[in-house]
């Protein structure tokens, strides 16, 4: 149903290695913030792409711009595109509860390390992201997810909504 942003075999070649191969993925430094722990992440999330140059990217973000995303404790993760923005939080969470329900796929998220944030799909490496946790203007949680050193780049903003 949706799209891989970007080319995971690169991704996946370093994840299934042993540990020391895992150590060599390198994030993309950011000048705010500072990188993500998971628990920077758990909640519902807001994202926007804000700078997608591949041609699978650019296209995904140009027809679903908006894409909402629950982050467990526990590790579930689940997200859904649209191409407007929605405001009522229960309507989201009952979405996300309803594409978890009939997608056929599990995914979970984890941190590889400080600021390298993986996501899986079925057990395998889906999307993996360079993760830095800031504040908007108004002090609410906002974090930035880019790409991996040497992946397409990729600039997302998430915003907390719960």
């Amino acid at each position: 149903m949706f799209k891989t942003l970007f080319v995971a075999a690169g991704l996946m070649a370093l994840i299934g290695a042993p540990t020391a191969a895992q150590a060599q993925l390198q994030t993309e430094p950011l000048a705010e913030g500072r990188p993500c722990a998971y628990a920077d992440v758990v909640g519902l999330w807001e994202s926007q792409v804000i700078v997608a140059k591949e041609a699978g990217a650019e296209e995904l973000s140009a027809r679903l711009p908006r894409d909402y995303m629950r982050f467990k404790a526990d590790g579930g993760m689940m997200y859904y595109g649209t191409d407007r923005a929605e405001t009522d939080v229960p309507t989201i969470q009952k979405k996300l509860d309803d594409f978890d329900a009939t997608d056929g796929a599990t995914y979970q998220a984890e941190m590889l390390s400080p600021g390298v944030l993986l996501l899986r799909r079925d057990g395998a490496p889906f999307q993996g992201f360079t993760c830095t946790a800031t504040t908007d203007a108004a002090g609410k949680p906002t974090f930035v997810l880019t790409h991996l050193k040497g992946m397409p780049a990729l600039r997302r903003v998430q915003r907390r909504l719960d």
